[in-house]
């Protein structure tokens, strides 16, 4: 069982050796930074390089393939690398420096230390997304060409398998190669996504997948979000923006993973043997975009009453609100909540308006108290022990949580 390691300071006999090296260690950087995911991590590196180096960084522009390779000649004192598979451990095994990995990828021989994202974490954090706005049926569309996602999907499969449902994971027709037309793949997908029944969420491996499926849902006449809900396992800022319907993503913790890699490595360029040799992060939530915002339900009048509720929260609207934009009785209202969505319209509008105040608290540097009134709260008083109800934490001390983690 891997295990998380605390920020704990480095002792001073590690302080003092590191003082006392004659030359700045040189560190391989093997990560493509074509995507979030690489560009964090090597970020976090960086970020430790200035405060416990100084390190010699060579990053490593990645081939046509997206891959990196170590330059022929190579001579440094240690390695950062994203490694997928055996051929490239092998590959940095014959360097005989120090090697930590930051790939989620199973590998047969765990011969390096490791830092990387916990899937199993990840993966549910994606599904409870997708339920909590309703849907009961959750599938998943890997790469199953790309045989290093694979482990996502096991991810997926157990986590579904603990809560008692029954996977859905997409499964070529037959099999297909890496180099197969994207046309074909497109295709094949498209009758996967008309197959599933509706409405359905969908857990995309990364965002350039939920981009394919949301194509292949808009040219098979399929609504994304109320047919399909797409939410990918990677936050993405400029392709998930960029592209429509925007992709929600769950927020992986990649500067952490870049901090936490360079420790693992600077210990080893120490002497020391890092414990555990296994860390896998916990993901910090999930960034709600357009392909994912909405709620699954039968019933108009809801539907109607929580679009009014995702726009109206912030502006302090109570249950009242809510039905003179949906007349109807209160009580005919909350029993149909009730039955459909298992809460309350108040539940609604109080657990839309934390949403906002978390998404807030972890991307701006706006105060606490103009946060609450941004958010639709009366009172900085009254939004704390509510925040603190949903978020197991106070806004100060989720956001400070936060940070440590980012």
């Amino acid at each position: 069982m891997a295990m998380k390691r605390s920020g704990m300071p480095p002792r001073r006999s590690v302080i003092v050796r590191r003082k006392l090296r004659s030359n700045p260690p040189q560190v391989a950087i093997m990560v493509p930074t074509w995507n979030h995911y690489g560009r964090g991590i090597v970020e976090g590196i960086w970020q430790y390089a200035q405060q416990h180096g100084p390190w010699l960084l060579d990053l490593q522009p990645a081939e046509p393939d997206k891959s990196t390779r170590v330059p022929e000649g190579w001579h440094g004192d240690g390695i950062i690398a994203l490694i997928h598979s055996e051929k490239l451990a092998d590959k940095l095994a014959r360097f005989k420096v120090p090697v930590v990995n930051v790939s989620g990828t199973g590998l047969r021989h765990a011969r390096f230390p490791c830092v990387t994202s916990n899937p199993d974490a990840v993966v549910a954090m994606a599904v409870a997304h997708l339920r909590e706005k309703g849907f009961r049926n959750i599938a998943f569309c890997g790469e199953p060409e790309a045989h290093f996602t694979n482990f996502w999907t096991e991810a997926f499969v157990r986590v579904r398998e603990a809560e008692g449902e029954t996977p859905l994971v997409y499964r070529p027709v037959k099999a297909m190669r890496s180099d197969r037309d994207m046309e074909t793949l497109r295709q094949d997908r498209q009758r996967w996504l008309t197959e599933l029944p509706k409405p359905v969420g969908v857990v995309g491996w990364d965002t350039n997948m939920c981009r394919h499926l949301a194509i292949a849902c808009s040219l098979a006449a399929i609504d994304v979000p109320a047919q399909v809900a797409l939410v990918s396992l990677e936050t993405e800022d400029l392709l998930g923006r960029t592209v429509h319907p925007p992709i929600s993503g769950v927020d992986i913790p990649v500067e952490r993973i870049g901090i936490e890699a360079a420790r693992q490595l600077d210990l080893l360029l120490l002497g020391e043997r890092p414990t555990p040799t296994r860390v896998l992060l916990d993901p910090l939530g999930v960034t709600t975009r357009q392909s994912s915002d909405v709620v699954a339900c039968d019933d108009p009048r809801v539907r109607q009453a929580l679009s009014f509720i995702r726009n109206h929260a912030d502006t302090g609207i109570g249950v009242a609100d809510v039905l003179r934009a949906v007349p109807m009785a209160r009580r005919s209202l909350e029993r149909r909540f009730a039955q459909l969505l298992g809460y309350s319209p108040a539940e609604a509008i109080r657990a839309t308006k934390v949403e906002r105040v978390r998404q807030l608290l972890l991307t701006t540097e706006i105060p606490i108290p103009q946060i609450a009134e941004v958010c639709g709260f009366n009172y900085v008083e009254h939004m704390i022990p509510v925040f603190k109800k949903y978020c197991g934490r106070t806004p100060a001390q989720y956001r400070k949580h936060a940070r440590r983690s980012a």
